[in-house]
């Protein structure tokens, strides 16, 4: 019942991704208006890598998810395990990707029990004898910490977190290469947020498959997660190690997050004002950076669009910046 191994580098390559949708606006009369999501996204998540996308409500986050899904259309390439999703079948697609979201009570069927559920992947897919799949599922609950007797038990006898471990363990029982979470920790209480972010890692530990780790919180993606991607307004401002992004950002919206995290101290060689980000102070400008209006630094280099430019040093893993004044001062 294992699937083989991923034989690929990356197991998921988004490359110059966009997405727009149609404001309607007001009034029966409204002009429709394009408005854009996703601008010219493009990252990587390697074989067995924990890797987050942070910001804040309304930055693309869960649209880039629901495009890696299939769920959305777009423009771009998006490839899972070297395969284009519009030339990948939908069953094979699922065997190598799943997802586990927001809320668990909204992803579970209320009138089914638990092991009915776990189970469903196997019989979607027609995997092993029903024998098989019953203990399939007892052992992963044992793995995501609740035992077989929460196979006979429905959705509304479990408390969040339990529910949020059930969706996690039913997302990996066809043992994908790549799970999404998309702010699979938001809906819970602290306590409880903490033991799910645990048990991603002792699952981790023992398991071969990626992670895209979607969150608004700066401080759950440096516990959990390899590299890191700071998106702003449909942008990827920011990108790389964990650490080269919590310790040592550059781009100022980043620093903005960090700033935004209860009793953060930076270190001295990175404390300066580029926490003091405007909250609105000028208009934006057609074409310039998309931080401009809120960017205490912003100067006429920032009035056309701006790259992303590798800061650093050769033969070091790529640390991606998109700010001309920053990546111009490191110079």
């Amino acid at each position: 019942m294992n699937n083989t191994s991923a034989p690929y580098k990356n197991i998921l390559e988004v490359e110059h991704v966009s997405n727009f949708y149609y404001d309607n606006g007001l009034g029966i009369f409204a002009k429709r208006k394009k408005k854009q999501v996703l601008d010219d996204v493009s990252l990587t998540i390697r074989d067995d890598e924990f890797f987050g996308l942070v910001g804040e409500s309304g930055c693309g986050k869960t649209t880039l998810a629901a495009a890696i899904l299939g769920m959305i259309p777009y423009e771009g390439t998006i490839r899972v395990g070297g395969k284009e999703y519009s030339k990948t079948s939908r069953s094979e697609f699922t065997k190598v990707v799943q997802a586990v979201f927001q809320d668990p009570l909204s992803s579970l069927n209320p009138r089914k029990t638990i092991g009915y559920t776990m189970r469903e992947p196997l019989r979607a897919h027609k995997i092993g004898t029903k024998q098989e799949q019953i203990e399939a599922v007892n052992v992963m609950l044992e793995k995501i910490g609740l035992d077989a007797s929460y196979a006979d038990r429905y959705p509304r006898e479990l408390s969040g977190g339990q529910r949020q471990r059930v969706c996690i363990g039913a997302a990996l029982m066809l043992q994908p290469h790549l799970v999404i979470a998309d702010e699979a920790t938001s809906a819970l209480d602290v306590s409880v947020g903490a033991q799910i972010l645990n048990l991603f890692n002792e699952i981790d530990a023992g398991a071969d498959f990626s992670m895209l780790f979607i969150s608004h919180n700066l401080n759950v993606e440096y516990y959990l997660c390899d590299r890191i991607a700071v998106m702003y307004r449909g942008w990827i401002v920011e990108q790389g190690t964990a650490e080269a992004i919590y310790s040592h950002a550059k781009h100022p919206y980043t620093k903005l997050l960090l700033a935004a995290i209860p009793d953060f101290n930076p270190p001295k060689d990175d404390a300066d004002d580029e926490g003091e980000v405007l909250e609105v102070a000028r208009a934006d400008v057609p074409g310039a950076c998309r931080f401009y209006h809120r960017c205490p630094h912003a100067c006429d280099k920032c009035l056309t669009r701006p790259e992303l430019v590798n800061i650093a040093p050769a033969g070091e893993e790529e640390h991606l910046v998109r700010c001309p004044v920053m990546t111009e001062n490191l110079k």
